[in-house]
């Protein structure tokens, strides 16, 4: 709709943005003026609005025949780059953007407003961490008359909403509905009806359904309830409120300190000021790229998933660890599922047969194997203690070399005891199995998993699937625990959420058993279970420690028919399981 130029208010001594309406080469004269009137209607239209979440307007300035609006300046970028450049947004984030952006779309509609164009490049981030709805060239008050002709529509076709693609009459579900493609598209870095071609897209938008969330966890719902294509059936304003409410006050409560909080319009920590001081001669703008939907969208034929994977092929420096936006509820007596619980109990693919690895093994092993598997134990048990306090360290010291020792007579007097005995340390820890493993390290925590499993991950969670088998998975979780509970408490509230969601547990649910054990030789909660019955009943087993305000788990699930011969990788995993961050 023009160029937005960086300027000095000379009577207030200020910063300000000033829009310039760029108009096309040829423009007939009742066209000029139809967009010079837009251009009136926008600034009318965001002027009358006062929220924290819109662009506040100062005033419309007459230059040369054309009007020019005068609006505060901010320090930001828009949401569109940042997916771009940066990826997914995290969870709690988009959840404090859609709050910010339904609050705009409220006091608008209260007055009239239609926005109409509602997708990420229209949504700007601020430096100090404020989200702000922009660009309402294309709104109108329901009571103005229409400025487009008939047949034409206005807007991007990643965003519009199925009533308005068909041309029918539409109102406030519209904006809500491109609201909620664009947070699906902020947490999945992707539109949910990208077609790569305007008419092809928006034939989805009307047909289609979304694109099936993989990122979104404890979104979903809210997302899909915005997609609804029925605009009667659509979630309004105070229902996708609410429910994002309630998720920022359990699944995706924050762990920060009172201090530590953000002002409550922040949607993401502030960031030090990037503004330049303005620069006397601007370089010229360049000509309209024709592209669709503005900076976020594309040139017509490319997508963009097309242009993620292009950017994801450019060296980029190494991302910073942040702390995963927590699934898990901040009061400690209020009970909800957990966002990372397990979510592949799907039908089994069949049974095969077990893997030459997966075979019984004999435990009966000669006496330089036993020795060796001696150092590598005593090897664990450095490891374990490295990670306590300097006092327990010279206490577990004597206790070590008096347990090695006990083991070389052992060994030394031919002894048939060890050799029968798989090695243990404490009541869980086996030998390693002897099935190909790899070492993930990653996000604080090392473990072995299987070498060759697919991996994939998520904001809370990394999994590692079996190539050929989709039913059989183990999965690594790192998540807040802001109330520390015990580990056994931990898995009460996984379990909470294991009854709850249907989809990732199929009734019947059934516990196998709860208990209290170590990993690490840190405490530790494991709980086993079943999920359906029958051919398709699954089995997993979960294991949780809590320490420094997080939980870190993981577990093994398979169909009930492999989970025998499958217990051998969760035992290993036992075995060399290790948090390291500090």
């Amino acid at each position: 709709m023009g160029t937005v130029w960086r300027a000095a208010d000379t009577l207030l001594r200020r910063d300000v943005a000033v829009k310039e309406v760029v108009l096309p080469p040829g423009l007939a004269p009742s066209d000029r003026d139809a967009m010079y009137e837009r251009t009136l209607r926008e600034a009318r239209a965001a002027a009358a609005l006062q929220h924290p979440a819109v662009v506040q307007v100062y005033d419309v300035v007459h230059e040369g025949g054309r009007p020019w609006i005068v609006m505060e300046l901010l320090d930001a970028r828009s949401l569109a780059d940042m997916i771009i450049e940066d990826g997914p947004v995290p969870l709690r984030a988009v959840a404090k953007i859609g709050i910010a952006l339904l609050g705009a779309l409220e006091v608008a509609h209260a007055i009239g407003v239609l926005h109409r164009d509602v997708k990420p490049a229209n949504v700007l981030i601020c430096s100090d961490g404020r989200c702000v709805l922009t660009d309402f060239g294309v709104a109108r008050m329901q009571t103005e008359v229409q400025l487009t002709t008939p047949g034409m529509v206005l807007g991007s076709p990643h965003f519009i909403s199925p009533e308005r693609a068909m041309g029918q009459d539409f109102g406030p579900p519209s904006d809500l509905f491109s609201l909620g493609v664009t947070l699906y598209t902020a947490v999945e870095g992707r539109p949910p009806f990208d077609k790569g071609d305007p008419i092809e897209t928006m034939h989805a938008v009307v047909e289609d359904p979304p694109a099936p969330p993989t990122r979104a966890g404890a979104l979903t719902q809210v997302l899909m309830g915005l997609l609804e294509k029925d605009p009667a059936r659509r979630y309004d304003v105070t229902m996708a409120r609410t429910m994002l409410r309630e998720l920022l006050a359990g699944p995706l409560a924050s762990k920060a300190t009172g201090h530590m909080m953000t002002d409550p319009y922040a949607v993401v920590p502030a960031q030090p000021p990037t503004c330049q001081p303005p620069v006397p001669a601007p370089a010229p703008t360049p000509p309209p790229s024709g592209q669709i939907g503005g900076r976020a969208m594309l040139q017509p034929g490319e997508s963009l998933t097309d242009r993620l994977k292009e950017l994801g092929k450019k060296p980029k420096p190494a991302p910073v660890e942040m702390p995963p936006t927590g699934a898990y509820p901040a009061p400690a007596d209020r009970t909800v599922p957990i966002h990372a619980a397990p979510a592949i109990h799907d039908a089994p693919t069949g049974a095969q047969p077990a893997p030459q690895w997966a075979q019984p093994q004999p435990q009966r092993a000669s006496k330089p194997a036993a020795l060796d598997t001696a150092k590598r134990i005593g090897a664990d048990l450095m490891t374990t203690v490295q990670g306590w306090p300097r006092k327990v360290q010279i206490g577990a010291a004597a206790g070590l070399a008096a347990v090695v020792l006990l083991g070389v007579i052992m060994l030394a007097s031919g002894g048939d005891d060890v050799e029968n005995t798989p090695a243990q340390v404490g009541s869980t820890e086996q030998a390693a199995p002897s099935f190909p493993t790899q070492t993930h390290s990653e996000r604080g925590v090392t473990v072995n998993v299987p070498d060759g499993w697919k991996k994939s991950s998520a904001t809370l969670y990394i999994d590692y699937t079996d190539p050929n088998d989709s039913g059989r998975r183990v999965r690594i979780l790192i998540e807040p625990a802001n109330s520390n509970p015990t580990p056994t408490r931990f898995m009460e509230i996984a379990e909470n959420g294991l009854k709850k969601n249907t989809k990732s547990c199929v009734r019947p649910y059934k516990q196998v058993g709860l208990t209290e054990v170590e990993v690490g030789g840190k405490p530790a909660g494991e709980l086993e279970y079943t999920c359906g019955s029958g051919d398709t009943m699954r089995h997993g087993v979960w294991r949780a420690i809590v320490q420094n305000g997080k939980a870190y788990s993981f577990y093994l699930t398979a169909t009930e028919s492999r989970f025998d011969e499958s217990k051998v990788i969760f035992d290993e995993m036992v075995r060399t399981f290790q948090v390291t961050a500090s």
